[in-house]
């Protein structure tokens, strides 16, 4: 097929997702030609030069992509939020990056032609853009964003944090229930997406369109798993990865580990950094477990994957998730996951493969995750259990798997299309 791709981000060496986006690219472009649309590989809209400096150096067969710089207008709404004065100019800036596309992909098609439209990212419900208005086969997704902090997670927060959050809580539940170009959107796609279960949800009770839920990303390159980490032990290290701000709330861990009891047999690797950095070290610090810790600071990708290597769980204690890349790290190295019970994570995460930990109040969510991890430190040999649940549950997030659903979506999608204009 000839196909249209919209991902605002684009990196081959980023997570997140510029990874999602990357990881469909180089794996659909196998038995399709792709055009596609991006509006950055760097850390703000138009920072476009780790793309363009990587398509000088390799090919990728099938595949066209067309960087979309911002116009004068977009820059000048972005400028507030790329110096960190009002990040929320962002979603005005991109609102107008998505006319540009629009605008491009209308010139295009007078040339080109093209079977279907994907809007594989950035995920978020919130902007739909416009290339729905096409009279074309349109498929949307994985989407997110729906889902909102549970409250009982921000009680510690620092300040800005709750607030930012609760916010966000606020004023995500309303766009999600009144925007109306999300409305005239969903009512023109043909095959939606979802992220999660609660977004699927959602998307069904609030607005009635059905959808498929898959995770955003999955699997890629080989499994492989290290078992001489597992002779001998004597510590089991933990890997959390991350932004350390409030949503990733990486101080609930710490708080954690005050109370686990035998704190001699663990290490923990927090790989990230952020506005909360020094607060969280100081935490440490002032409840002794500092020396427990190796604070990584941000590293490329390829480095932060080497660490999985020799650990035992890996853990995340996010507030709101899609579907953490790390988790498919995780798995690809057979690390089992420890995380709250919500998200993207609830869907993923089973017995066999790691532990969930329901969301209650958060004195328990702290207690739960010590408690838990004692469990494993007294129980070592659990480790091992989890590490081959992980392989196995491996198998059913790979991107061939990933590859044969989406052909099949865009075959349905098609037809969709066709009765849908009749």
């Amino acid at each position: 097929m000839n196909i249209l791709v919209l991902a605002y981000l684009l990196s081959p060496s980023k997570g997140s997702e510029y990874s999602v986006a990357w990881n469909y690219v180089t794996h659909m472009s196998k038995k399709n030609n792709l055009t596609v649309l991006y509006g950055a590989s760097g850390n703000q809209m138009g920072d476009c030069d780790e793309m363009e400096d990587y398509i000088k150096q390799n090919s990728i067969p099938n595949v066209c992509f067309i960087p979309i710089y911002p116009n004068k207008l977009a820059n000048m709404l972005n400028w507030p939020n790329r110096h960190h004065i009002l990040v929320y100019t962002f979603y005005y800036a991109y609102r107008v990056w998505h006319m540009q596309v629009y605008k491009v992909v209308r010139e295009l098609m007078k040339t080109k032609h093209f079977d279907l439209i994907h809007y594989v990212g950035m995920i978020g419900y919130r902007e739909p853009g416009y290339l729905w208005k096409l009279k074309l086969p349109y498929v949307w997704g994985p989407v997110g964003g729906a889902n909102n902090a549970p409250q009982q997670l921000m009680k510690h927060m620092p300040l800005i944090g709750r607030i930012k959050l609760t916010f966000r809580s606020v004023i995500n539940t309303f766009q999600f229930h009144t925007k109306r170009r999300l409305k005239k959107a969903l009512k023109a796609t043909d095959i939606l997406l979802t992220a999660t279960s609660e977004n699927q949800r959602k998307f069904r009770n609030i607005h009635h369109k059905d959808s498929i839920c898959i995770p955003e990303n999955c699997i890629t390159g080989n499994i492989t798993f290290d078992k001489s980490k597992f002779f001998n032990s004597r510590k089991y290290n933990i890997i959390i990865i991350g932004r350390l701000d409030a949503n990733k709330s990486v101080g609930i861990l710490l708080e954690a580990v005050t109370q686990i009891k035998h704190k001699d047999l663990l290490h923990i690797n927090i790989v990230g950094d952020g506005l909360l950095r020094d607060i969280l070290q100081q935490y440490a610090i002032k409840h002794e477990i500092n020396n427990m810790i190796t604070w990584h600071g941000q590293l490329p990708r390829i480095e932060a994957v080497k660490i999985f290597n020799s650990a035992h769980l890996h853990v995340i204690t996010s507030v709101s998730e899609g579907n953490p890349t790390t988790i498919w790290e995780a798995m690809c190295h057979g690390v089992p996951t420890m995380s709250f019970d919500h998200c993207g994570m609830h869907d993923i995460i089973c017995e066999r493969c790691g532990i969930k930990i329901p969301i209650l109040s958060y004195e328990q969510c702290v207690s739960d995750l010590a408690k838990n991890i004692d469990y494993l430190l007294e129980h070592p040999e659990k480790f091992e259990q989890l590490a081959y649940g992980v392989l196995e549950c491996a198998k059913k997030y790979t991107w061939d798997d990933r590859e044969l659903f989406l052909q099949k979506c865009y075959d349905q999608a098609i037809e969709n299309f066709k009765n849908r204009i009749v």
